[in-house]
């Protein structure tokens, strides 16, 4: 922890120096991969959460990647499949 120092106007004038671990890399603009956003939802859709076993998510991970559906798809047709039921 820095020590305390008593605020003169010679400490006040000083320039601020930024450790160098506080820059980005140099190469982490160019070597890191564009990160996936989120899609935005259109106005008529809310977001909606729940809470399931690990094991049932996993497993309706693989089932919608599997139909080339996200999990959001593959969970409302599984809705209304089962309202027809």
């Amino acid at each position: 922890m820095a020590k305390a120092l008593a605020l003169t106007p010679d400490v006040l004038a000083a320039p601020q120096i930024t450790p160098k671990a506080a820059t980005p890399a140099r190469t982490a603009s160019a070597a890191a991969p564009a990160k996936k956003t989120a899609p935005e939802p259109k106005p008529d859709q809310v977001p909606l959460q729940l809470r399931i076993p690990r094991e049932e998510a996993r497993a309706i991970k693989i089932a919608a990647a599997q139909r080339d559906q996200t999990i959001s798809e593959f969970m409302l047709a599984c809705f209304h499949a089962s309202m027809k039921a």
